[in-house]
């Protein structure tokens, strides 16, 4: 069960991502077509996760599995 932690927090670290950056293309008003909308999400998303969002969510997945691992965290 614990293999797949890294996974499940990955992906709903994207999930709140395209969701959130999906309502803010609507909310901005912005009626462009789906190419752009995919090429702009996906210009914010990569780097976020790269560089951001992705190194939270496996800091967040290490720190849950050493909890029900039983495990204290290294410091």
């Amino acid at each position: 069960m614990t293999r797949f932690l890294p996974a499940f927090f990955a992906w709903i670290v994207v999930y709140v991502v395209v969701t959130a950056t999906l309502m803010g293309i609507q909310a901005a008003g912005l009626n462009v077509p789906l190419p752009m909308q995919t090429f702009l999400l996906t210009a914010f998303l990569v780097p976020a996760m790269m560089f951001v969002l992705g190194p939270f969510a496996s800091t967040l997945a290490q720190t849950v599995i050493r909890k029900v691992e039983g495990r204290s965290p290294n410091p």
